[in-house]
Formats: structure tokens, sequence, C-alpha cells
């Protein structure tokens, strides 16, 4: 079913495929008072946009594949700081702000009616991939509705997607006068769109006032043939034992619907191998529980991160040139990281499954900085210098020019979802190939190219270790979780020639 769906929806690629350099009117970064264009040029794709998009998708992929390898380092903090993993969801929902900000300026018509469209797809969608623990197959029921996880990654993007959309659609912009300058201009900018950042920014305090006004009362944590009691009766616990989050978490959706797993199970006082995820016999309670990453609570402040890739997305809309645009984005991007880090330093600390305060608006500094960086390199040619425009000629019969090694991100950021559902990120191509196998269903083909071609005598699959070194294959000698590195970056690779595929035959699939 779901091949035939991604089949009968793909589309060619067009120009309204979401995000676009528009030009025409409501230019606010002129000299003088803008003039209606008489004949605007042709729109043009943010190849930046989709370079971070793909540069984002590719991150996920290598921190999912790896986290386990490389304990601590790549993947997702247990609790409070931040590692490579936690920059993945802020820059996907800053990125889905952007292309709101574009996309939707783009139908005169049967505006909600899309929104609501790509609203339930996105959450169906998510529900379907994250649901479970995986594909249906022998000994399985495959979703059971009692225990079926509501929240999910593209579930929040959805939340987040829907409510930024409304904002955009219904709320008035301001009208203000013309002020010449600089920074005139980036402030008339936020006068348009005060209404917005009002609204977005009380998303953030409606989470602020739960988080800390909320009484969080003692519960339960089901073990099966008996209950483990946790005692909290306390308000402002930023703590994974007795946070807010959980409690609006359990009494909204209940228990049962709430993610399984959980990055403060690898708390120290959780796990006798911290980072690493071994569980203590004599652990406290509240380390049985429950607390979904991407909870109710958490997607509250989630909103205004994504109403802040809206704002840089408006910034295309009204201003023309490119060094006016990047006065809109950088000094707010580093105003906002900086404020991240002193929240952080005064003690709220970034926190991802928490969406603390200190962690939005880093992590919305960070995006900033780096659409500003692949838009100056990609977009914004201007400035660069010659050996860096200039193409090469490489063996005597491709042009290639440097700027090109990031062109296989925008091959993935031009077909995210699909790469995304059928890559190792949600699995979907991975998990339906296992049910093909030689005489055993170890046998399958990503097992074996491992296990026979790159390491052999290793435990992952059998025993998800990642001790020891391989006993043969081309990585022999190796450790064993070097080489399933190195197995990730090539199925990363694979899908980049995948979606390179797809781009040189004009097949896309959006939402």
């Amino acid at each position: 079913c779901c091949c035939c769906y991604l089949c009968c929806t793909a589309m060619p690629r067009v120009e309204e495929d979401e995000p676009l350099l528009p030009y025409g009117k409501g230019l606010i970064n002129q000299d003088e008072p803008p003039q209606p264009a008489q004949n605007p040029p042709k729109k043009q794709r943010l190849v930046s946009l989709d370079a971070v998009r793909g540069l984002t998708v590719a991150v996920m992929i290598f921190v999912d594949q790896t986290g386990g390898a490389l304990i601590g380092k790549v993947d997702h903090s247990p609790w409070d700081d931040v590692t490579f993993a936690d920059f993945v969801m802020p820059f996907f929902l800053f990125m889905v702000g952007m292309s709101i900000s574009v996309a939707l300026r783009k139908y005169s018509q049967g505006q909600l009616q899309k929104v609501l469209m790509r609203t339930g797809k996105l959450f169906i969608i998510g529900l379907l991939t994250q649901g479970t623990d995986g594909m249906p197959g022998p000994g399985s029921l495959g979703y059971n509705l009692k225990t079926i996880r509501v929240p999910g990654i593209l579930q929040r993007i959805a939340w987040t997607y829907f409510v930024v959309s409304l904002m955009c659609l219904y709320l008035p912009k301001l009208q203000d006068s013309f002020r010449p300058g600089a920074v005139g201009r980036a402030l008339r900018l936020f006068r348009m769109y005060m209404l917005h950042w009002i609204v977005a920014l009380c998303f953030l305090l409606v989470y602020i006032a739960i988080m800390f006004g909320l009484r969080v009362p003692s519960y339960n944590v089901p073990m099966g043939l008996f209950d483990l009691h946790v005692e909290c009766d306390t308000s402002g616990d930023l703590t994974p034992k007795c946070s807010a989050a959980r409690t609006v978490d359990m009494w909204i959706l209940g228990y049962d619907h709430l993610y399984a797993g959980g990055e403060f199970h690898r708390l120290p006082d959780c796990s006798s191998c911290a980072p690493g995820d071994c569980p203590k016999a004599d652990a406290p309670a509240w380390c049985f529980s429950r607390l979904d990453p991407e909870g109710i609570l958490s997607s509250i402040p989630a909103v205004t991160t994504t109403f802040i890739g809206m704002h840089f997305g408006n910034a295309l809309a009204h201003v023309a040139d490119h060094p006016g645009r990047l006065w809109q984005w950088v000094p707010l991007s580093v105003i906002m990281w900086i404020l991240g880090v002193v929240i952080h330093e005064a003690g709220w600390k970034m926190n991802k499954q928490l969406w603390s305060p200190s962690y939005l608006f880093m992590m919305a500094g960070s995006s900033g900085l780096m659409l500003s960086l692949f838009y100056c390199l990609m977009d914004f040619t201007d400035w660069q210098p010659n050996w860096l425009k200039r193409r090469y000629r490489v063996c005597g019969r491709w042009n290639f020019a440097i700027t090109d090694v990031f062109r296989p991100f925008v091959w993935v950021g031009m077909n995210t979802m699909f790469i995304y559902l059928m890559s190792p990120a949600a699995g979907l191509a991975e998990s339906l190939q296992r049910y093909i196998w030689w005489e055993h269903p170890k046998n399958n083909f990503v097992q074996a190219m491992f296990e026979h071609v790159f390491c052999k005598d290793s435990k992952i699959y059998s025993d998800y270790s990642f001790d020891g070194s391989c006993g043969g294959g081309m990585l022999d000698n190796l450790e064993v979780k070097y080489a399933w590195v190195i197995f990730t970056m090539v199925r990363i690779v694979f899908w980049f020639g995948v979606a390179g595929i797809l781009y040189r035959y004009n097949w896309f699939w959006a939402v």
C-alpha cells in the first residue's frame, strides 16, 4: 500500500515545489520606498534550503545508525546538554517554517484545504512509521491500537506546520512607515509581523507556565504483575523523575501510548554503563517509566522554533537583494544563539526532550547560521572569488566547481520525504527487504552485506554488540564499531545516489 501511495502521488518537478526566491512587491531593503515591479524576474529555487534539508537527513541517518557504536559522541544526550544528534529535529522544524512562508504565498485560494491535507498526511505517515516497533510480520499483530505510540517526529512536524500555517494565513501584517538604514530595515520586518511574534512567544510562555506551575502528583510505573511507586507532589522539577512533561502526556494520551524507550534511561542513576543503556536492577522506580521525547508539552515551544523559520522565510518575500537577506538572518541568528547560551549558563540547561528555551534559541540560531552559510555558497555567488566559482576540468571530461560537492545534499533535500521513509532513518525499505532472505532470515541483503562483505564475525545483529574486531572481510581487523560507521557511510552514499537518479529523471514526491 505504501509503495502504491508513493507511486500514485509522485509528481514531476514543478516551480510550485515549496522553497522559492520570490520577487515583487513589499521590498523593505531599498533606500527609497518600494515601487511595484513592472516585470519581476522569474522565480528561482532556494537551493541553500534544499542543501540544508539534505544535510539534515544525512545527519539523521548517521546518528540513528551509529549512536550505539559511538555512545556519548553522536547519539542523543540522555538529558541535559546537547550532542550531535540533538541538532536534527530543530533544523527540520526551522526549515518547515521557512517553506511555509513561501509556499502559502503561491496559492490565491484553497490555502486552508492544502494545509489541512498536508497536516493529515504528515500525521498519518508518522503514525504508520513510528506507531509500532517494526513492520508487521510473522508473530506480530501489526499495530496494537491499545499501545500504539501517538507522538512522533512527523506528528510533531504536522502539529507545528498546522499552527504556524494558520498564523501565516489569518494573522494580519501591520503597516509601518519606511525607515532607511540597515537597522531600520531589519526592525521593520519585525514590526510588520509583530502580531505573529506575540502569538509565537505566547506558546513559549504557556509552556513555561505549565512547566513551573503544574503540580506534578505521584504516579505508578506499570511493571506487569506489579507497579512501582514514584513520589513527586512537586512543581517546577526539571528532572526526568517528576517532569511536568510526563504528567501532561499521561493525562492526555495515556501511559501506554508513550514512547517505551527514552534517552533518560542512559543516565548514571539508571544505567550501569552510562551513557550506554545497561539497566540497573536496583535503579530508582522512575528509571523504568516512560517520557516521550516528542510529547505534547514539549511540542508547544516547538511551534516557536517553526515560526522563527517562517520569519526567515518572510525575509525572502520582503527583501530583494542577497546582502539584505543576510542582514536579516545573520544578526538575528547570532542574538538567538547567544540568548540560548545565556539561559543555559543561568541554570535552565539545553534539553532536547523538554525543548527548553535555551535549547530552542540556541538551535534556532544554529539553523539560521547554517542556512546563511549555504546561502552564501549556493545562492549568493557575487562575493565568491574566482577560484570558488571557476569550473575545473576533471579527467578531461567533466566540468566541476568546488561548490558542487554540496550538490548531493540538494538532491536529497528535494526528495526529503521519500529518502527519509526509504532510508535507514525511517527504515521502510530496509524493513521490507528483511522479509526476503536466503535459507535463514539473518541472510537478508543488508545484514549479509555487512557480515559477509564488510566485517565478518561481528555480533551486531545477533547481540547488538559493537565489541571486538572484524574477523575477515573488507575491513578485517578493524574494530566493529568503526566498521559499522563505515558501513553506515556507504549506505548514506547509496541513498545519495538514489536521490541523484530521481533528480536526473525529474521525479519528486511531496506530501
